[in-house]
């Protein structure tokens, strides 16, 4: 046979590779993400009897602080998206994130193509898709509390404790958010100055802050004796806008890929 037909056929046979998601692409890398959360820059302490002061001058304590997050996504530099991936028939790529549980917000975006990344996105709270899905298993299981109705959905974000100014009996505070895509918010955080790399052999790992500090004071003012007490997409509004903006980015590192060739 000739060199230019040999030639010829390995040319279509990698061809067919690539067009077939064969050897030739590149595996994905999984992306870690790690919350930590804050009251003020210091450790929250949930269930703690240390009150925590706002910038209008109330104090609360925190009991309870439990939330969704979903619809990730990573933004490259000609900004294009890699989105994370979601099952339909599993709870994979929503997070129920507890903060009196460390380890739930821990968690991996997994096969995220090599290259790099401007940006981290998701959403507070669960996609209509899946809010009215049905009976649910995983992170989304009604077993864990945060589900009202079928008709309802579930519950975003759920935040209970007290505070000495609450109007509520009890001087209770309880914040339930959720009950549709008006209880949702998309949250942006730009990885700066460096992007984030991804390679082969290298994954980063993104840690967020969360400060419950600021969930009184980011965009709204909340007083206490006017709003101790919400559980409607309406009423909850200004906690759901200061909830997505209590995140940021504190850092991001490197590491390596565990078992990588």
């Amino acid at each position: 046979m000739q060199a230019w037909t040999l030639r010829a056929l390995s040319l279509l046979a990698a061809a067919v590779l690539v067009a077939c998601g064969g050897a030739a692409a590149p595996p994905g890398v999984p992306v870690r993400v790690e919350i930590s959360h804050l009251a003020h820059g210091a450790p929250l302490v949930v269930g703690g009897d240390t009150g925590i002061a706002t910038a209008a001058g109330d104090s609360f304590t925190v009991s309870k602080l439990r939330y969704y997050l979903s619809n990730f996504r990573l933004r490259r530099p000609d900004g294009s998206w890699f989105t994370a991936a979601q099952d339909p028939s599993s709870s994979a790529g929503y997070q129920l994130v507890d903060a009196a549980k460390p380890q739930s917000g821990q968690f991996e975006m997994t096969g995220v193509p090599p290259g790099s990344y401007t940006g981290i996105e998701f959403l507070t709270g669960v996609d209509e898709a899946r809010n009215h899905a049905g009976a649910q298993t995983g992170a989304l299981d009604p077993l864990h509390g945060l589900f009202w109705t079928w008709k309802t959905g579930y519950i975003f974000f759920q935040l209970e404790g007290h505070s000495p100014q609450s109007a509520s009996p009890g001087q209770t505070l309880t914040f339930h958010i959720g009950g549709g895509a008006a209880a949702t918010r998309t949250v942006f955080l730009p990885l700066a100055p460096k992007p984030a790399r991804v390679e082969a052999r290298v994954r980063p790992v993104i840690h967020l802050h969360a400060d419950v500090g600021q969930l009184f004071d980011q965009l709204h003012t909340v007083r206490f004796a006017t709003l101790s007490s919400a559980m409607s997409a309406e009423a909850s509004a200004p906690v759901a806008d200061n909830a997505a903006a209590m995140f940021r980015v504190d850092h991001l590192h490197h590491e390596p890929v565990t078992g990588a060739p």
